[in-house]
């Protein structure tokens, strides 16, 4: 039987990707943690984690068991916080808009256990281009917006708070000669087609890497799909560098991607909840309950 401290004790390791940073985080002994672990995987008869250079990683298993460890995490929390006042208080509307990559990859495993926390809460949801999201904060139209932060407008009205940074890294067919350095730089990765992501202004941070270093690479193909992109990167047609939020290791026709640590600096893609500036005495419980959860389940590497 799976107990809640299996379940600690197996987020905290995803989250650290160490036995040694996890036991510091939860106030535990390392081989406290580690017997932890392996009564884990045996209760589940599978690996959850590997070890390589940089600590532990999840394995296929890990990734989708992370999903339900979290949910029951979230749930045991709700109930130890849960009382009939505070459900019966909290009520609202708010308003949440999306960009589509946060909608796609981001939000939905947060807004689930919200409406399970608060089922009083109602969260209408919409999905604009981040200047759109901009124009309706700033109009009132909008309470809260998920977005890459690392895009937003220098705009002093519009306050912003990163959940998550997460990192750029080279894509590449399993063949592919870049697959086979043990470094790979910008100018290797600039020898081979690219392939570019245009959506949520994934181009134009890529331009702001290419420019600062080798100048743009041959781009053969430009798509709003990440799965279009996932697809001609696994044919071996080309490569391309996007962030660990929206890897996946397989296409849609079974065939596998590697990611692939750059030795260059790439910007993180990084993801947030913006805001319109409102005195503390305007702002609305169910508001500021949505933005409390949010930035307080900030998702595992």
């Amino acid at each position: 039987m799976i107990s809640r401290r299996q379940i600690r004790y197996f987020l905290a390791v995803a989250q650290a990707g160490q036995i040694s940073a996890a036991a510091r985080m939860i106030n535990v002994s390392q081989s406290t943690v580690t017997l932890s672990i392996k009564d884990l995987e045996s209760s589940l008869g599978t690996a959850l984690f590997v070890r390589d250079p940089r600590g532990f990683v999840l394995t296929d298993a890990g990734h989708k068991f992370l999903t339900y460890a979290r949910d029951i995490e979230t749930s045991f929390t709700a109930a130890e916080r849960y009382t009939a006042d505070e459900r019966e208080q909290m009520r609202g509307k708010v308003r949440l808009g999306m960009s589509e990559t946060i909608s796609g990859y981001f939000a939905f495993p947060f807004l689930s256990r919200f409406s399970r926390s608060h089922p009083q809460v109602d969260v209408e949801l919409r999905e604009s281009p981040r200047l759109e999201l901009e124009a309706e904060l700033l109009a009132g139209e909008l309470d809260l917006c998920l977005l890459l932060t690392s895009n937003l407008s220098a705009d002093r009205r519009i306050r912003s708070h990163i959940l998550h940074r997460s990192t750029r890294q080279l894509w590449a067919a399993p063949d592919h000669p870049l697959a086979q350095l043990k470094a790979v730089s910008l100018a290797d990765v600039a020898r081979y087609p690219i392939a570019i992501l245009d959506s949520d202004e994934a181009n134009r941070q890529a331009e702001k890497y290419w420019s600062q270093t080798t100048g743009f690479p041959d781009i053969i193909f430009v798509s709003r799909s990440i799965e279009a992109i996932r697809n001609i990167v696994a044919s071996g047609r080309a490569v391309t560098i996007l962030s660990d939020l929206v890897y996946r290791p397989w296409t849609l026709d079974g065939l596998k991607v590697e990611k692939l640590p750059l030795i260059d600096s790439v910007p993180t893609m990084d993801i947030g909840l913006a805001w319109r500036y409102r005195p503390s005495s305007s702002r609305l419980p169910a508001v500021e309950a949505l933005k409390q959860a949010l930035a307080s389940n900030k998702p595992m590497p």
